[in-house]
């Protein structure tokens, strides 16, 4: 009963319905700990790291390391090393970066050396993200395509969908604006194949970014307010909040309506706030930043410190690039 419970609630999680995954999840560890079995309760405790962290609620790493002592104590070493990735990824969402890089390397090693290659591709495609935060892009660029060649023996198709779209961000933070397109539309074709709605919203969010840096203002505006204005994988979207606000903001400002871009800066940096995502609150306040400078005006000293303490700490060394904007 709680294996077949945990499953529904991983497919729940993998729809990106945390709430229901959520619930079903807490059910499966009542129903693992009634029979002592610690490889359905690695399991449940998992899924509902999962959904805690994508719901930006506190207590992922918690969960995420019950689940881990829960595989050690049924010897499962496969999903040792998936959960230390997975505990990365809560770091991760957390801006913990350091610590992430650090767990996605070891879930990556210990991986290796149970002989499972697909989940240290997946760890090695987390490294990658945050590379491509961090700017650094040749690196992150190198690290996805050592993975390809796995998801493509394994017709592990989710993957090869995830890791052409992981490119395409790479492409799109080095200003590669025509590659990252192409790399996006393979991505999505691939994730729609699979039914994995909440990574084609994250597509379409960079498409649209791709088009506002390209100057096709009304088209990225178009395409955000689309994307905002779905209801599918409403947790996805949420998320995505405060970059789609930003390509808003820009798009505006192309437009020639600073007012309109103020606007949707201060709705972007609300919601990076109110979900704690330090990252996008620190590219949101250097869109503020310029906004004030646009204007003829110095931005507020702290403003620029939060935005520079932060990027300092995820040792950011290349912004994602902005349009250029004539005063």
């Amino acid at each position: 009963m709680a294996s077949t419970t945990a499953w529904y609630a991983t497919v729940l999680q993998a729809q990106g319905r945390s709430d229901e995954a959520l619930q079903w999840a807490e059910r499966a560890t009542r129903e693992a700990e009634d029979v002592d079995d610690p490889e359905q309760l690695g399991n449940a405790y998992g899924v509902m790291a999962w959904a805690t962290g994508a719901l930006g609620k506190e207590g992922a790493e918690a969960l995420m390391l019950k689940a881990l002592e829960a595989f050690r104590r049924s010897g499962n070493r496969v999903r040792q090393g998936l959960i230390l990735s997975n505990v990365g990824g809560v770091c991760y969402w957390e801006g913990r970066w350091d610590d992430a890089m650090t767990y996605y390397e070891r879930g990556r090693d210990e991986s290796l050396k149970v002989g499972n290659l697909v989940n240290a591709a997946m760890a090695s495609m987390n490294i990658a993200e945050i590379l491509t935060d961090r700017g650094e892009h040749t690196e992150a660029e190198s690290t996805l395509q050592k993975t390809l060649p796995v998801w493509k023996s394994s017709e592990y198709r989710y993957f090869q969908g995830a890791c052409h779209w992981m490119l395409g961000r790479v492409s799109l933070r080095a200003n590669r604006l025509d590659e990252a397109l192409s790399r996006f539309a393979e991505a999505k074709k691939m994730l729609a194949e699979v039914g994995a709605e909440a990574e084609v919203q994250d597509v379409d969010a960079r498409v649209a970014e791709c088009r506002m840096l390209k100057g096709d203002a009304d088209g990225a505006l178009a395409l955000a307010d689309e994307v905002l204005g779905r209801t599918e994988s409403a947790d996805a979207i949420e998320r995505l909040k405060p970059q789609l606000n930003r390509v808003r903001g820009y798009a505006m400002l192309l437009q020639s309506d600073p007012f309109g871009a103020r606007e949707a800066f201060e709705a972007s940096l609300a919601i990076a706030r109110e979900r704690s995502d330090r990252f996008e609150i620190a590219l949101t306040l250097n869109a503020l930043a310029e906004l004030d400078r646009l204007e003829g005006v110095e931005p507020p000293e702290e403003m620029v410190e939060e935005s520079r303490s932060i990027l300092a700490a995820f040792k950011v060394r290349a912004l994602p690039p902005v349009p250029a904007i004539a005063v």
